[in-house]
């Protein structure tokens, strides 16, 4: 059958099946061709991913090296800024040790001058130690330590920071400033919910009125008390003492002392010539006061207008003058107070201008103020002190300047020094009333326990109820004309012993 297929199409069976192999081969060639292309791009796919997860990793190994040189070089460069910190501290410490003198080892101990100082570094180095306690400043907040932000520093607090000798030393000072800030944004925000209770209250209020008809009486509605803010009553005191600038006398603060006080010293007297404007201020007859001599880069003026922050303001009655007072009053009016000479102010004279020391002299007792009014040729003069007081055993006789300042405000407008010596603290003073009852207290105590009869030495005022209503027999007391019988001399203990 195969042959006849083979005749009929003319071909022979050899030949055909020759074609058959030869096709079997070029097909098996064309597959086993296309399998092979198939593998070698499956292959280069293979390659060409392998080297793109190979750029990939490359990539973020990379970067990661990048990121991690970062991180070193800005630790590098802390610790390097931290070394350069402690360096500058071992230095400062070095500087100290070497310069210190102890203070308490000087018979005198010396005084700040008023003059500026001499600049002791350079700008530059200024500047360098500047930015190094700055970057202390933001790592220490950054790490969440007591200290406050760069914006929360001003230029006195980083020269105050600059004369700081050791880190301890910045470091409470920090705590210190930190305090104030965590205290001035809490009271910001106290005040701030303040705002809003009130705002809320005030809806309320408004509410309420608009859905009631009848007329509300009370604060905040219908009334007939007026209220008085604490800014008039600001006004009508400034008017009072504009008034005093005018008619009353007048009385000078000497703030020239400034040099001899230290710095705590000068601190303290800043505190009392506010508290003494305060009482003057608050006074029904205040005086025309003046501050004189004064230098307003001072450690005492500077604290003074710490606290009095409107005091060089034109419209503020209050007179700061950095002249002399002898170059602005007559000298022939002019009185000083000084505890050191020997004359006494006995009566108030309202013609002349008296004169007080603003100094706190609690490590220096130096006549000053009694060898400055001789130099300037002044009449001086003392409180009588001795003639109305009696002194406590060991408390001093100095007073404060606002003390001085009410006891001259007193005498000014009564004229008795009893009451105007009112102002002298009570724990200085002896009272005598006291005393003499103590005293004759402790007599009576004596008297009875040596079993003798004070009446008549002492008046009968001096013995106390349970005193004078004791049982006089039992007092032993000599008789006078008793005559001595030897027959009944010791009967009774004769008649007991029968």
């Amino acid at each position: 059958m195969l042959k006849a297929v083979f005749n009929v199409t003319g071909l022979s069976p050899i030949s055909n099946q020759r074609k058959v192999f030869i096709n079997a081969v070029r097909i098996y060639k064309r597959a086993l061709t296309t399998e092979v292309k198939n593998s070698a791009a499956l292959k280069q796919k293979d390659e060409t991913a392998d080297e793109l997860k190979v750029q990939k990793v490359t990539g973020s190994l990379a970067a990661n090296a990048a990121l991690t040189q970062n991180i070193t070089n800005h630790t590098i460069e802390l610790e390097t800024n931290k070394i350069n910190i402690i360096k500058e501290e071992n230095k400062e410490t070095q500087t100290i040790v070497q310069n210190f003198k102890n203070p308490f080892g000087d018979k005198h101990p010396q005084k700040q001058s008023s003059e500026p100082a001499a600049p002791v570094i350079s700008d530059e180095e200024r500047e360098r130690r500047l930015k190094v306690l700055k970057l202390e400043v933001d790592i220490a907040n950054q790490e969440g330590r007591r200290v406050p932000s760069l914006e929360f520093f001003e230029d006195k607090h980083w020269e105050h920071i600059l004369t700081l000798p050791t880190k301890s030393a910045r470091s409470r000072y920090y705590a210190y400033l930190w305090q104030i800030q965590v205290k001035s944004e809490s009271k910001q925000r106290k005040k701030e919910e303040r705002a809003v209770e009130i705002q809320k209250r005030r809806e309320d209020i408004l509410r309420q009125n608009e859905e009631n008809n009848h007329i509300i009486y009370g604060l905040n509605n219908c009334s007939f008390f007026l209220r008085i803010y604490d800014s008039t009553i600001n006004h009508w005191m400034n008017n009072r003492l504009v008034s005093a600038m005018q008619y009353s006398p007048k009385l000078i603060m000497d703030c020239s002392y400034d040099r001899h006080m230290t710095k705590r010293e000068a601190i303290n007297a800043s505190k009392q010539l506010m508290i003494s404007f305060a009482e003057n201020r608050l006074h029904d007859e205040p005086f025309d006061l003046h501050f004189c001599g004064a230098n307003i880069n001072s450690v005492c003026m500077s604290s003074l207008q710490r606290y009095i922050p409107t005091m060089m303001h034109q419209d503020f009655p209050m007179n700061v003058h950095e002249k002399c007072f002898t170059e602005i009053f007559p000298k022939e009016n002019l009185v000083y107070l000084t505890p050191h000479c020997r004359n006494d102010l006995n009566e108030y004279n309202p013609d002349d201008i008296y004169i007080i020391g603003a100094m706190v002299d609690t490590s220096n007792n130096e006549p000053l103020s009694l060898a400055k009014a001789k130099k300037l040729g002044l009449r001086m003069a003392r409180l009588p002190l001795e003639h109305y007081l009696q002194w406590g055993a060991g408390s001093g006789k100095s007073l404060t300047l606002n003390q001085m300042v009410s006891i001259m405000l007193d005498i000014k407008k009564t004229g008795d020094w009893m009451k105007a010596l009112s102002h002298v603290p009570r724990r200085k003073v002896v009272n005598i009333e006291m005393e003499q009852t103590q005293n004759r207290k402790f007599l009576n105590k004596r008297a009875n326990q040596f079993n003798i009869r004070t009446r008549g030495i002492l008046d009968e005022d001096d013995f106390d109820n349970n005193n004078s209503n004791r049982n006089d027999n039992k007092v032993r007391v000599f008789k006078d004309n008793m005559e001595f019988n030897l027959n009944t001399w010791a009967s009774k203990k004769r008649n007991k012993n029968s």
